[in-house]
């Protein structure tokens, strides 16, 4: 099967449109990757405020170490949804609207978190 004639062919190949409103289970698949690693920036946040419990860190800057690695993952997490939508387009894979909209989601939610650990680092 080449290109042109895929499950996702597009006007350039002559066939009909894709409907990006579909969630697919391609896209589900990908999205299942995407909350998995935007789920381990928490608990290795977790993980690492419990390690440095010992050594005498105050709260606020341990929901500071907090903060910033739930960034590093929101944002290690939007990087992958990206990359992967861009594969699929390449392949001609359609891509659903919701995997375009968690990524600009979990960019923006990064840049918050990483404001409130400056906010809270300000004030340890």
């Amino acid at each position: 099967m080449s290109r042109e004639e895929g499950p996702g062919a597009t006007p350039r190949s002559g066939g009909a449109a894709p409907d990006r409103r579909t969630v697919t289970d391609h896209d589900r698949r990908r999205l299942r990757v995407t909350r998995r690693v935007a789920l381990a920036g928490p608990v290795l946040g977790v993980v690492a405020v419990a390690l440095l419990v010992p050594s005498g860190i105050g709260g606020a800057g341990g929901l500071a170490v907090l903060l910033v690695l739930s960034a590093a993952g929101c944002v290690l997490a939007a990087f992958v949804t990206a990359v992967q939508a861009i594969v699929d387009e390449y392949r001609y894979v359609p891509v659903a609207r919701r995997r375009t909209l968690t990524a600009v989601a979990l960019f923006g939610a990064s840049f918050v978190l990483v404001l409130l650990s400056a906010g809270v680092s300000a004030t340890a």
